[in-house]
């Protein structure tokens, strides 16, 4: 096996590889949509301190991420560089899950935050050099593609099973919200040990350089070194754009269908549309971006989100068919950014290997991390600032003008992200290799 790692993975050890992706939607969704009910229904906490913890947790995340990789990248052992953080991350998510799902009402906010920044860290421990091997893996051009477009297809194949739990517990007459989210508790318990036993035992990592490993730059260092790449400053803006646009976009979706359209409760049912259509799309993109290039299918996604989001404004209210229909071919390039994005990250990262000796993947996925993060963080923020301007109040009555706020908001997110994309990737090139490259060295 050489430096950059195995030249493809057969259909079996790629989804084993992608498998700890479903821990990932098993721990985020529940954090972003169910807990915060739970902590505040439940165990009875006022929700402006679960706000406060959920923002203080982001935080935490936002610092953890970037040294977990670092440090994923700099210290080598007898195990590899990624393993033994994967190994060390089960027993803390265990522990953090048990104490988090199932807590008690009664319980306090700081033994609760304590427990929820081991469930997080050990989230991270797992997940950042998952993320940093996936980068390196292979040193194929295209396999990269594939390999990015098999973890989207677990995210999207794990979130309706997530999303509709409830629902299927309810059927069950186990309709309490302690009973679902200690499910879902559950669920993240048996997924996180064997998904990464799975991938322990039949993934080879890349062999380690340790003299390599001992010259990878602290933190500070290597991330203002990352800046300084041009083509990774581009990835890394148009990753941003598209975290914003999502953020914003998600954030605003209920209201939209709920206020914007008067569809009353269908905003839940209907958010399983973008999974199901990703499941058949990513495929598609993965083979367009074979044929045409990354650079190329990039720009075809990008323009698929400037041209279809104002479709948006078009749509009847009340009628839920013409909703139904623009979400399945808006939703269609779903997933397809961020494949192509960290396809191109692993290019990156392939080519800094090749040159220097020196793996940090770890690194790499840390940093894009975080700029997803923060990217969220602002895109849900600004927009929820931009409806209350508009005089927007959750819950009551929506006068015109609210209405056609939450409809602009809604849309021009992702318009304006697919404009400023395009404009950015006819500017400047975010490949790192030509495709030919990628054929060479598998030849």
């Amino acid at each position: 096996m050489s430096q950059a790692g195995a030249g493809r993975l057969n259909m079996v050890r790629l989804a084993i590889f992608s498998s700890p992706v479903l821990v990932f939607q098993a721990l985020e969704l529940p954090w972003r949509v169910f807990l915060p009910v739970f902590f505040s229904e439940t165990l009875g906490l006022q929700l402006a301190v679960v706000a406060a913890l959920m923002m203080w947790i982001r935080l935490f995340d936002m610092v953890a991420d970037p040294l977990v990789g670092w440090a994923s990248d700099r210290f080598a052992t007898p195990w590899g560089l990624r393993r033994p953080w994967m190994i060390a991350s089960v027993p803390l998510i265990l522990l953090g899950t048990w104490q988090t799902f199932f807590a008690a009402p009664g319980i306090d906010i700081w033994t609760l935050a304590s427990w929820c920044v081991v469930m997080h860290l050990g989230y991270t421990m797992l997940m950042v050099p998952h993320g940093g091997w996936g980068l390196e893996v292979s040193g194929d051009y295209h396999e990269r593609t594939r390999i990015m477009g098999a973890k989207v297809w677990f995210a999207a194949a794990g979130m309706p099973f997530i999303l509709l739990l409830p629902t299927i517990l309810e059927s069950f007459g186990r309709a309490g919200r302690a009973a679902q989210i200690g499910a879902m508790g559950w669920v993240l318990i048996l997924l996180s040990p064997v998904s990464v036993a799975l991938v322990l035992r039949f993934i080879p990592e890349p062999p380690v350089d340790r003299a390599a490993a001992r010259r990878v730059a602290n933190p500070l260092r290597q991330f203002w070194a990352m800046l300084r790449d041009r083509t990774l400053l581009t990835i890394l803006i148009l990753y941003g754009l598209i975290g914003l646009a999502d953020a914003a976009s998600a954030g605003t979706f209920i209201f939209f269908v709920e206020q914007g359209l008067g569809l009353g409760r269908a905003a839940s049912a209907l958010m399983l549309i973008q999974a199901l259509v990703a499941l058949v799309s990513v495929p598609v993109w993965a083979a367009v971006s074979r044929r045409i290039g990354k650079r190329g299918a990039l720009a075809a996604v990008f323009a698929w989100h400037a041209v279809l989001s104002p479709v948006a404004l078009l749509l009847p209210v009340g009628q839920v068919m013409p909703l139904v229909l623009f979400l399945i071919v808006r939703n269609f390039s779903w997933g397809a950014d961020y494949m192509l994005l960290r396809a191109l990250v692993a290019d990156v990262s392939g080519r800094d290997a090749e040159t220097s000796g020196e793996r940090k993947s770890g690194s790499y996925y840390a940093m894009f991390n975080v700029t997803l993060k923060l990217a969220a963080a602002l895109g849900i923020g600004a927009a929820l600032w931009l409806l209350a301007q508009a005089g927007f109040v959750p819950g009551a009555p929506a006068g015109e003008a609210a209405v056609t706020a939450i409809r602009l908001i809604y849309v021009l997110p992702t318009c304006l992200a697919g404009l400023l994309g395009l404009a950015i990737l006819m500017r400047s090139t975010p490949e790192a290799a030509p495709p030919l490259a990628g054929r060479a060295a598998i030849a």
